[in-house]
């Protein structure tokens, strides 16, 4: 995958600030805190290069507009805020190793990520043992936060989007084809959907896995239409949905797409081009809301990097305000401190939720959901589902 110069130059400013910010270790008087006068600072475990670098420059971006914000209004307790951004590479491998660092780093007071639920949660178990915060802030496994106290994620869950989903497209058909991804995400969606799709009376013609590495999935797509599939639900990443939609119509099968939200990107825009039209996509966030707190972060979004923002970007903005918010509403300025205020807060900033808290299993209960159908080459609303 090209990698753009601005992401490039992006990585290599962070690397010169985590060797600014290695150069402090050791200098804290406090177990796991933030010395007095030094930067407030948060790790991230992401992908900035791999299949997954575009999600991780949806995140950077999203976190230039809060960083801007806070650190514009004191940082805390007039304290810079900082982000050591470590690129995982999409790869479990990495994010562990990411993990041992970041733990063993007492200057670092909460980790964002990293971008999958599966690469997400082998980390979790280093972040939980060494009580250092991890906020999944795209982690939608049901079971990523069960790991422990100190896991959290604002992401909807495939419990809940995965029904929302099959939902969607009994309403475009009765026979429904399903494509998901052959990963521990992709799978327990798929468990999901089974269930939703027959509580709603509605059948499965065919299903199957899908490799995120495979470039030809005609003969799945003909089975599909063989089967007499008349709607499909793709549970994939965007490069993949890309491939599906173009290699659909050379396989004859032309019926509706429903897409996870995990599609909501340019990408898949850019990738598709015209095989994308009439893809339907949900999403807890769309830019053109008038709520003031999305018009806010859209204006200095857009102004600053010339495109509106998509989910992803919102999830790392929200993500970074939030953890923010709980370092200023601490009553220890550390790693224990930070949890505390996230897990007993109300009213925590979301443009997402609006004012926000977590329940019991350090999730966000009621989450919303718009549909959008890409038109012309660009996601629109719709009222067609939901």
């Amino acid at each position: 995958m090209r990698i753009s110069p601005r992401l490039l130059a992006w990585s290599a400013a962070v690397a010169v600030t985590t060797l600014a910010l290695a150069g402090c270790a050791g200098e804290s008087g406090t177990e796991g805190g933030a010395p007095s006068g030094e930067p407030v600072v948060f790790g991230v475990s992401g992908p900035l290069t791999g299949n997954q670098a575009e999600y991780g420059k949806n995140w950077q971006e999203g976190f230039e507009i809060a960083l801007d914000e806070i650190n514009a209004e004191g940082g805390i307790d007039g304290r810079e805020v900082q982000l050591d951004f470590q690129d995982s590479q999409g790869e479990a491998a990495q994010a562990t190793t990411i993990a041992q660092r970041f733990v063993s780093d007492e200057n670092v007071l909460a980790v964002l990520g990293d971008f999958s639920s599966a690469t997400s949660m082998v980390a979790s178990p280093l972040y939980q043992r060494g009580g250092l915060l991890q906020l999944g802030i795209t982690n939608s496994h049901p079971d990523f936060t069960t790991t422990g106290d100190y896991i959290f994620s604002p992401s909807i869950t495939q419990e809940v989007e995965a029904r929302v989903v099959a939902d969607a497209a009994g309403e475009l058909g009765d026979d429904i084809a399903v494509f998901y991804l052959n990963t521990d995400w992709g799978n327990t969606a798929f468990e999901v959907l089974e269930d939703q799709i027959a509580a709603n009376g509605d059948e499965i013609a065919y299903s199957t896995p899908v490799e995120e590495a495979s470039t030809d999935f005609r003969p799945q797509l003909v089975q599909a239409r063989d089967a007499g599939a008349d709607v499909a639900i793709i549970y994939t990443y965007y490069a993949t949905t890309a491939l599906l939609a173009q290699q659909a119509e050379q396989a004859g099968f032309d019926v509706p797409f429903v897409a996870v939200g995990s599609n909501y990107s340019q990408q898949l825009l850019d990738l598709a081009q015209e095989a994308a039209d009439g893809i339907y996509v949900d999403t807890s966030f769309y830019p053109e809301s008038d709520d003031p707190a999305v018009t806010g972060f859209v204006e200095a979004y857009t102004e600053k990097f010339g495109y509106a923002p998509n989910l992803f970007a919102a999830y790392a903005y929200d993500g970074l305000k939030q953890l923010a918010w709980a370092a200023e509403n601490a009553e220890t300025l550390d790693r224990e401190g930070i949890r505390n205020a996230l897990r007993d807060g109300e009213g925590i900033p979301s443009i997402i939720y609006g004012e926000a808290a977590y329940n019991d299993e350090r999730r966000i209960d009621s989450p919303p959901f718009v549909w959008l159908q890409v038109q012309d080459g660009a996601f629109v609303e719709t009222d067609d589902l939901g």
